[in-house]
C-alpha cells in the first residue's frame, strides 16, 4: 500500500509541474515584458504624385479654356468640310480639365468622359459637303428650295438615323448637354452649347481669330460656355443656342445648335 501511495503522489507531482509549464505567463510578466530583438521601422513617406498643371508659368491654358469674366469659352467646330473629316473640340482637350472646375471637384477621368461621348456624337455630323449635294444636287435651286420648305431634316423623328438627316446629331447634342448639366447644376454651373451668326458677334475664344481667318458672314461659330456660378448659371439657361442663324425653316425644325 506504501508503495502504490508513493507512485500515487509522483504521478501527482508530475501533472502539477506539466501544468505549470503549459500555463500563461503571470500578469507582471506579460506587462513588463519587453522583446530584445525588436527594431522600430522607419516611417514612409509617400512621395507626392505629379500633377500636370492646366497654366504654364506664361499664362498659356493648356485646357483650351477662355476665361470671360465669371465663364469660360471653349472652341467648338461644328462640321467639317468633307464627311470622314470629324471637328468639334481643339486637339488635346480632354487631357487637361479647366481648372475652374476641376477647383469645384470635376476629376481629370469626368472630364475626359465628357469630351470622349461628344467627339464620339461628332461623327454624325454633317459636313459642308454633304449639305451642299443634299441641299443642291441634282436639282440646284429648285431643290434647295423644297428641301429648306418640306425636310425635317433637323428634326427628333424616327427616321433622323438616315443619311440624309441630321436630327440624330441635334439630338445627341442635346442628351450630352444634359448628362453634363446633371453633375455642373449641384455646383451652381451650366453648360450650353451655342451658335454665333456672323461670327463677329461670337464671345472670345482660344482659336477665334484662326478659325474666322477667310471665313465670311454666313460662318456658324460653335462655342461651349461653362458658366462658373449660380447667377451666370441662371443667365446661361435663359440664353438661346441660336444667335443669329435665325433658321425658320422646316429643315431647320429641331436644331439643337
Amino acid at each position: 500500500f506504501d508503495e502504490n501511495n508513493l507512485r500515487g503522489k509522483q504521478w501527482y507531482q508530475r501533472r502539477v509541474r506539466a501544468a505549470k509549464d503549459d500555463a500563461p505567463p503571470s500578469y507582471d510578466v506579460t506587462v513588463n515584458f519587453q522583446p530584445t530583438d525588436y527594431e522600430p521601422r522607419p516611417s514612409v513617406t509617400p512621395e507626392p504624385q505629379h500633377v500636370v498643371p492646366t497654366v504654364t508659368q506664361g499664362g498659356l491654358r493648356l485646357d483650351k479654356a477662355y476665361v470671360d469674366g465669371n465663364r469660360i469659352n471653349i472652341d467648338f467646330e461644328k462640321h467639317g468640310c468633307c464627311p470622314w473629316e470629324i471637328v468639334g473640340l481643339p486637339d488635346d482637350c480632354e487631357r487637361y480639365v479647366p481648372q475652374e472646375l476641376a477647383s469645384r471637384g470635376i476629376s481629370q477621368s469626368q472630364w475626359e468622359e465628357w469630351c470622349d461621348d461628344l467627339m464620339k456624337n461628332q461623327k454624325k455630323a454633317p459636313s459642308i459637303s454633304g449639305c451642299l449635294c443634299l441641299f443642291c444636287f441634282p436639282g440646284l435651286f429648285v431643290q434647295c428650295i423644297l428641301c429648306a420648305m418640306l425636310c425635317p431634316i433637323s428634326g427628333n423623328h424616327p427616321l433622323k438615323f438616315l443619311p440624309c438627316c441630321y436630327g440624330d446629331w441635334h439630338h445627341g447634342l442635346d442628351k450630352w448637354q444634359q448628362k453634363v448639366n446633371k453633375v455642373l447644376n449641384p455646383l451652381d454651373m451650366h453648360a450650353k452649347l451655342k451658335t454665333y451668326k456672323p461670327h463677329g458677334n461670337a464671345p472670345k475664344t482660344l482659336n477665334k481669330s484662326t478659325r474666322v481667318a477667310g471665313k465670311d458672314e454666313n460662318y456658324e461659330f460653335g462655342i461651349l460656355v461653362i458658366a462658373l456660378n449660380a447667377d451666370e448659371s441662371r443667365k446661361l439657361m435663359m440664353e438661346p443656342w441660336c444667335n443669329g442663324v435665325n433658321d425658320g425653316c422646316t429643315s431647320g425644325f429641331g436644331r439643337f445648335m
